[in-house]
């Protein structure tokens, strides 16, 4: 006697399927009625976005944008400028010097974005031993201050360039 081998998917095996496969899609369904298995992830994402769209649509200036963004990394390169006179060039001090009195990193101290937000001005990046002999003018940050210091004014230049030394890696 010799045995026949049933094939795997037989006709009534396939309807069985799809039949349970069915019944198993209008049970859940109507377990779930009309409720939105994604509406959590909606609310967190989408909806946050959208009742803020009015708001967000009437700033339509790229400078409003920036300011929103980037707030004291934008002002401080434009206050930095505004108080250098006409011979000056300025030594941007090292990021992590920033850093210690900004809740945001300080991406201003980099030449590239403070270039980028203000325009083509004499500086000299920290990183730049070669020429930082040429600055004639520094940064100094408190806590709530900033100013710019020259040689001969009341900052000790050589102490603060020490500090810039120290927290710059000594670059």
């Amino acid at each position: 006697m010799t045995e026949v081998q049933r094939p795997v998917f037989s006709v009534r095996g396939v309807s069985l399927t799809i039949a349970v496969m069915a019944l198993l899609t209008l049970l859940v369904g109507s377990y779930l009625g009309d409720a939105n298995p994604y509406s959590s992830s909606f609310n967190a994402r989408i909806e946050l976005y959208r009742e803020k769209l009015d708001s967000l649509n009437r700033i339509r200036g790229w400078r409003d944008r920036i300011y929103m963004r980037h707030v004291a990394n934008l002002e401080i390169p434009e206050y930095v400028v505004s108080k250098l006179r006409p011979n000056d060039v300025l030594l941007l001090p090292p990021m992590e010097y920033g850093n210690q009195f900004m809740a945001n990193k300080a991406y201003w101290t980099d030449p590239r974005i403070f270039t980028w937000m203000v325009g083509f001005q004499p500086i000299v990046a920290w990183r730049d031993t070669a020429r930082r002999k040429q600055a004639n003018a520094y940064v100094v940050l408190e806590a709530n201050t900033i100013w710019i210091t020259r040689p001969g004014g009341s900052t000790n230049i050589d102490s603060l360039l020490a500090v810039y030394d120290k927290l710059g890696g000594g670059q």
